[in-house]
């Protein structure tokens, strides 16, 4: 199989989908890997290491597109990246569909197979591609919320862990998922009050034994204003997989937070699960509206982007090495997780929506 990696061209994206080390495994076993010039350099990883690995390096997205069949990237494409692409290629990458109709269309009229990290799922019905960067993602949240409340990033002026003689700051957690239990272990580590909402109870008990010192709670639309309202930062964790974000956290809420205090969105990449929450950027992280700083960055795990794509390369290699070695329609019975996201992904493929939830979802009117 000749599998390409591009080089990310999403705003203050740096990651790179596979390390040197990967690409050498997929090397000697016997396919063919191509990487976009200097796709690596933000992560740490030059051309030269690329090309001690057995990779071929090829200067432009035109060439690398041309010559490959199975394209290995971190974000969805582009309009950029989308014009090189043709109904022979195999793409593999986020793509957050259920927030995006309008990269669903573009897709089915493409012609191409796309296949989500996101609807791949384990034998047990975890998102085990989606995890690595939730964990980054979860624990960058707290950072940056803690950052923000910095008197001269125009916060509240809260230390999260508070000193002697001070009171700690307070961090509430929307989610008890994969994001929200890493933005808790952040928060918990910088000595804040922690509280977290979820609508699963189980989960709840299984952070609270892990961190006894946090307060659990079952959401409820009171619980969600009562203690948004006493946050200092706001950790948006929510995640229906596949599904548009819900909205948990309504502007009203928002207008009786402290004036200063932060939200930070984890869950923009699915529509956000705050209440009119706008798209953020690396160049411009956050905007404060009714006096409260909001963050929402779509790649958000770009800020670190060796370690991010570390994570992330060492999730997707064997998922990878199952596609260079098969053809899409003759995987395994062992991959049914990846076949399942390979069989929505066919659905675009001949011009149907790529998942019957979302698409319920567009008809009833939820995605517009």
């Amino acid at each position: 199989m000749k599998i390409g990696i591009p080089l990310e061209i999403m705003t203050g994206e740096g990651r790179v989908a596979l390390t040197p080390d990967a690409c050498k495994t997929l090397v000697a076993a016997g396919h063919t890997v191509y990487i976009q010039q200097h796709a690596g350099l933000i992560s740490g990883y030059s051309d030269a290491e690329y090309v001690a690995a057995g990779v071929r390096v090829i200067a432009g997205a035109e060439a690398l597109y041309a010559a490959t069949r199975l394209i290995v990237k971190v974000k969805q494409p582009l309009p950029e990246d989308i014009r090189y692409l043709k109904d022979e290629h195999t793409v593999f990458g986020y793509f957050h569909l259920a927030a995006d109709p309008a990269l669903v269309q573009t897709l089915c009229d493409s012609g191409i197979t796309a296949i989500p990290f996101e609807s791949v799922r384990d034998a047990d019905g975890h998102l085990p591609l989606l995890a690595p960067m939730s964990q980054v993602a979860g624990r960058i949240a707290t950072m940056r919320g803690a950052s923000l409340l910095f008197r001269n990033r125009g916060g509240r002026g809260v230390l999260l862990g508070g000193v002697d003689g001070s009171e700690s700051g307070r961090v509430l957690v929307l989610g008890a998922g994969v994001a929200g239990s890493h933005a808790v272990a952040v928060a918990v580590a910088l000595g804040a009050q922690v509280d977290v909402l979820d609508l699963n109870e189980s989960k709840l008990q299984q952070l609270k034994q892990q961190y006894p010192v946090i307060n659990t709670h079952l959401s409820t639309p009171e619980q969600v204003e009562q203690l948004s309202v006493q946050a200092d930062v706001v950790v948006g964790a929510v995640l229906l997989a596949g599904r548009r974000a819900p909205v948990v956290l309504k502007q009203s809420m928002i207008r009786q937070m402290n004036e200063g205090s932060v939200i930070v969105d984890i869950a923009i990449d699915q529509g956000g699960c705050v209440q009119g929450i706008e798209q953020t950027s690396s160049e411009q992280l956050c905007y404060l509206k009714y006096g409260v700083i909001h963050s929402a960055v779509p790649n958000m795990p770009a800020a670190v982007p060796r370690t991010a794509s570390q994570s992330l390369s060492s999730a997707i290699l064997p998922y990878v090495q199952t596609l260079a070695d098969y053809a899409v329609n003759q995987l395994p019975r062992a991959e049914s997780g990846l076949a399942q996201a390979l069989y929505r992904a066919i659905a675009i493929e001949n011009g149907a929506i790529v998942d019957t939830v979302l698409q319920a979802e567009m008809e009833s009117g939820k995605i517009e």
